[in-house]
């Protein structure tokens, strides 16, 4: 009985020792987890600094880049883009943000919150602008370039930043253009991004909602390197339809988009004439597979090969190509009349017009004479539903092209 008690006894000392040793254990790893919680705490409060003084850093610069407008409209500046709100088209002239190198470890994905932009005095559109109006809610500065501060990305959906775009452009040429955008922080790093419609009077409105929503004929991007001593710029201008080919079929000159909008883009750059005029295929390597390569061609603005045109938009040249189309509208209050080139309509990749009150300046009938000749035509290059043309007001500006 003796020996039963001793053993007894053993065995409950020992059970309470590891019962006393387990609480003394669960109770430092409570130490050490919340150690390690304090730790994660202050890491993450780091973190949260770090992004606060690199969203504050971009807001600074993008000061340096307003772009300068003939009217004033409201300038709106959120924690990484700025923008410019027109409430006539209830939509922005423009937004300007910069991408950082961070996007290219940036993991956050789209939130799809999308609200309205309280900072709008006048108010920003809304859902009921868009919804179901067989328009994308198309972002100008898009979500993905924001994948690196959950914040900036956020408001990256407020419709302030929404412009109504055709859902195949927006899904697919227009993305492209976005991704290639991004591919090029690789190469270059930071670069600062200003991308619109191009709005002007007479638009279409959406149907519904506020009936303010004005449904743009194009879209334009352009990209600045920061980064360098001597400034590199590409720029970009797409129809709102569906298009085809590579991102590079839609360069243009940064002067054309200004010609097209009324807007100085760049005017706190001294030297921003030496990089508007041109295109610039030089400083900017197209993806070889996911996008395409740029075109490499030389051009003379005497000698405009009707297919490259679409380059020109909002530049004085001649253009030149073989007529294989006309038409007279006789019987309308206009009296068009079209002028086809190297396609028939309506695949043809340039056209001229001539109004009938402009007709007299004509010793022919431009209709008869000029089809199926060799012709270059001489003026400026405007963007028509997505297509370059140039209005003809007189012959003079006919000359017959001899390649």
């Amino acid at each position: 009985m003796k020996y039963f008690s001793i053993v007894l006894f053993s065995i409950v000392f020992l059970i309470n020792s590891l019962h006393c040793n387990a609480q003394v254990t669960n109770e430092l790893i409570e130490i050490q987890q919340e150690k390690l919680s304090e730790q994660q705490s202050q890491v993450q409060n780091i973190i949260d600094e770090i992004e606060a003084l690199k969203l504050k850093k971009i807001r600074e610069l993008l000061q340096n880049y307003i772009p300068q407008e003939n009217k004033k409209y409201e300038l709106i500046t959120h924690s990484a883009m700025m923008l410019s709100y027109n409430e006539e088209h209830e939509q922005a002239n423009w937004v300007m943000h910069i991408i950082p190198k961070d996007v290219i470890t940036g993991t956050i994905t789209r939130t799809n919150d999308f609200r309205i932009d309280s900072s709008v005095s006048t108010g920003s559109a809304d859902v009921t602008d868009y919804w179901d109006s067989g328009y994308d809610r198309g972002h100008l500065a898009p979500s993905a370039d924001f994948r690196w501060s959950r914040n900036a990305l956020s408001e990256s959906y407020y419709y302030s930043n929404m412009s109504p775009q055709n859902p195949d452009l927006n899904r697919n040429g227009w993305n492209n253009l976005e991704i290639q955008v991004r591919e090029w922080v690789v190469e270059h790093g930071d670069l600062l991004v200003i991308t619109g419609p191009v709005l002007k009077d007479g638009l279409p409105k959406v149907q519904q909602g506020s009936y303010r929503l004005s449904i743009p004929e194009a879209y334009y991007k352009i990209i600045l390197d920061i980064n360098t001593p001597t400034p590199h710029a590409i720029a970009f201008l797409y129809p709102n339809t569906p298009v085809t080919g590579p991102v590079a079929k839609y360069m243009v000159s940064i002067d054309s988009i200004e010609a097209l909008t009324g807007i100085n883009f760049f005017p706190n750059i001294p030297d921003a004439v030496s990089f508007e005029k041109d295109i610039d295929i030089q400083n900017w390597q197209f993806s070889k597979t996911k996008i395409s390569e740029a075109p490499n061609f030389k051009y003379d603005l005497n000698h405009i090969p009707t297919k490259q045109a679409i380059y020109f938009v909002g530049t004085e040249c001649n253009v030149c190509g073989k007529v294989v189309g006309t038409r007279y509208n006789k019987n309308t209050s206009t009296g068009i009349t079209y002028v086809n080139f190297d396609e028939p309509y309506p695949n043809s990749p340039f056209s001229v017009v001539v109004f009938g009150k402009d007709r007299v300046n004509f010793t022919y009938e431009p209709e008869v004479y000029l089809n199926g000749k060799l012709i270059c035509i001489k003026g400026l290059v405007q963007l028509y539903k997505g297509k370059p043309q140039i209005v003809a007001t007189n012959e003079k500006q006919f000359s017959l092209y001899q390649p």
